[in-house]
């Protein structure tokens, strides 16, 4: 269950940050100055990226085997090797604007890794 909780909570923190970075950069006029029906578009890609990275954040299930919990590197594996491939595909998918692409991507990351620290901080004690 506590896996489940890291994957859901990752999702809805690094959304909610992504949203209110889009909206600050809206605010600015940094983004979607065009007055078209795409405007609020930039929304949809973050919250879609936070999805794809959260379905590929499901590998850390393999941390209720022991001898995946137990070992440091398999740990950090299974919480890090898929969502890093998933953003390194999307933000360089984007080709000109890889840096937007990697900003989308940056909250979940921070995220997750301050859960995988609590755990491995619980996990050790």
């Amino acid at each position: 269950m506590k896996y489940l909780t890291i994957v859901l909570l990752t999702f809805l923190v690094a959304s909610c940050a992504n949203v209110l970075g889009v909206f600050v950069l809206q605010s600015l006029d940094q983004i979607g100055t065009a007055d078209t029906d795409m405007k609020n578009l930039p929304y949809g890609i973050a919250i879609g990226f936070n999805l794809f990275l959260a379905l590929g954040t499901f590998p850390t299930f393999l941390n209720l085997m022991p001898w995946v919990r137990n070992n440091n590197f398999w740990s950090t594996l299974s919480f890090f090797l898929l969502p890093l491939v998933i953003m390194s595909y999307l933000a360089f998918s984007l080709e000109e604007e890889v840096l937007i692409g990697i900003g989308f991507c940056i909250p979940y990351i921070i995220v997750l890794t301050v859960f995988f620290v609590r755990l491995r901080k619980q996990n050790d004690v």
